[in-house]
């Protein structure tokens, strides 16, 4: 059950991001993270196809990857445009595949579900960062994002925990999604809270 849960909240929240980047003309995820999210939502499909077999782990993985590949062309192609921006599509497309070659031989040593949660931690101090550092908007859609992505892992680390290391990494994971909420909520205007200036 807190599978399905958490499945349904990490959705919601690729949803919400789509809806903030169209809204506001600016991303609500940091390029390392949809870097990273993208390339183990790729390799994952890929393995799951590769199988063969119609389950619902394939509908999730199709989905996902659906959602992550709409948040990559908004982040890349419709937002205000940056000074830096053909830079950050170079940056990306190397970062991807390099994730991804990675991520192929991480899966073939049988490390799927742990490489989640690392990338999930840094995922996690990558939106602490973010919102300390960007323009993040002090907006009902942010804190929708803030809270789906704080249950989804919850409820991920909370279904996955009886591995130590799992256990160890979700725990670090919660304690992260926490402080990315707080900061949020706490956090006077939609600048940056330590940079008035998006990098």
């Amino acid at each position: 059950m807190l599978d399905y849960v958490q499945a349904a909240f990490w959705s919601l929240t690729y949803v919400f991001l789509i809806i903030y980047a169209i809204k506001f003309k600016r991303h609500g995820i940091p390029l390392a993270s949809i870097c990273l999210n993208f390339a183990w939502e790729t390799v994952a499909l890929g393995q799951s196809l590769m199988m063969g077999e119609f389950t619902g782990s394939l509908i999730v993985h199709i989905a996902w990857f659906s959602l992550d590949l709409v948040i990559l062309l908004l982040f890349l192609f419709c937002e205000t445009p940056e000074p830096k921006v053909k830079w950050k599509k170079w940056i990306f497309l190397i970062s991807y595949v390099c994730s991804s070659v990675l991520l192929m031989f991480v899966f073939s040593k049988g490390y799927m579900l742990l490489s989640c949660f690392v990338i999930d931690l840094i995922m996690a101090v990558d939106f602490i960062v973010f919102v300390l550092f960007r323009r993040v908007k002090k907006h009902w859609i942010s804190y929708v994002i803030g809270g789906s992505k704080l249950i989804g892992d919850m409820c991920a680390w909370l279904f996955y925990r009886d591995a130590f290391s799992i256990n160890f990494i979700g725990s670090i994971v919660l304690l992260c999604n926490l402080v990315y909420v707080s900061i949020l909520l706490c956090k006077p205007n939609d600048q940056g809270l330590l940079c008035t200036d998006p990098i």
